[in-house]
């Protein structure tokens, strides 16, 4: 039905004719060019030790949330992650590259997958509530993008670990770093890196002369931009007030991981 009102449409022979076919010419072009891929090669620097990255780019689109509109790009990375989600706000080229200038900071948020409070609300992390955060800094910004990797659930130890560690959390009532280390066995708790964040900074062409601002409560964050020759111009708090739900959960990654300022001292003592 579709396909044939369009063909009827585009063929009368009124004078608005000719322009809504080229109209819907042009609309069909940019829509195949938004699903062909495109791959680039970058060099990035990860851990002090320089390698190159294949990133293909897979499509891209607008997308309309309750925060604003974006445009959404899904990418192949060879860097053992695959695939990345990034939401960006800024102009597009018509060769479908984000214009970012350079009289301003980038802001920029790195987001871990998180299948069980982002997709299905467990009510046991602020996932969902800190990127739905990101969303509203982005909207409120004049540039900069989300990028989501939905293979680094689990702090990179995929979610069948991590579901475990809930599980250990119900049954035991560990909070989540005590689960994950006594399931990891000493093997440390979190895999995840950052390097195919810099590559796809490497893919729009940003240049390192820009300063990024990074959405996030782990400093730790910083470094691999920083030794990939980009300036963190600051570090914007993500952070979700405690419930009864995650008020272990916070405080656990405040004082065993390193991430700043999510609980206060009276959320700590009660938690504790």
């Amino acid at each position: 039905m579709g396909a044939y009102i369009v063909t009827a449409s585009a063929t009368r022979p009124h004078s608005g004719g000719s322009v809504a076919q080229a109209q819907f010419a042009r609309a069909m072009e940019a829509a195949k060019k938004a699903m062909t891929a495109l791959t680039r090669w970058v060099d990035i620097v990860d851990h002090g030790v320089a390698r190159s990255l294949t990133i293909t780019r897979r499509g891209v689109g607008p997308i309309l949330n309750d925060y604003g509109s974006f445009s959404e790009f899904v990418f192949d990375i060879d860097d053992g992650w695959k695939e990345y989600h990034v939401l960006v706000k800024a102009r597009l080229t018509d060769g479908l590259d984000p214009v970012f200038r350079a009289t301003e900071p980038i802001l920029i948020r790195i987001d871990s997958g998180c299948q069980t409070g982002q997709m299905f609300g467990n009510q046991t992390c602020e996932c969902k509530q800190q990127l739905d955060l990101a969303m509203a800094n982005l909207q409120n910004a004049s540039q900069g993008l989300i990028i989501h990797i939905p293979a680094q659930d689990g702090r990179g130890l995929g979610l069948p670990f991590k579901l475990s560690t809930l599980g250990l959390q119900a049954q035991l009532g560990l909070d989540p770093v005590e689960a994950a280390t006594a399931l990891a066995g000493g093997d440390g708790i979190d895999s995840r890196s950052y390097s195919g964040a810099i590559g796809i900074l490497k893919f729009f062409g940003v240049s390192e002369k820009i300063g990024l601002k990074l959405m996030t409560n782990n400093p730790k964050k910083t470094v691999g931009f920083q030794e990939n020759g980009y300036t963190v111009t600051g570090l914007v708090p993500i952070v979700i007030p405690p419930s009864k739900h995650t008020a272990r959960h916070l405080l656990a990654k405040q004082k065993a991981l390193g991430h700043l300022n999510l609980v206060s001292a009276g959320t700590v003592s009660g938690a504790e």
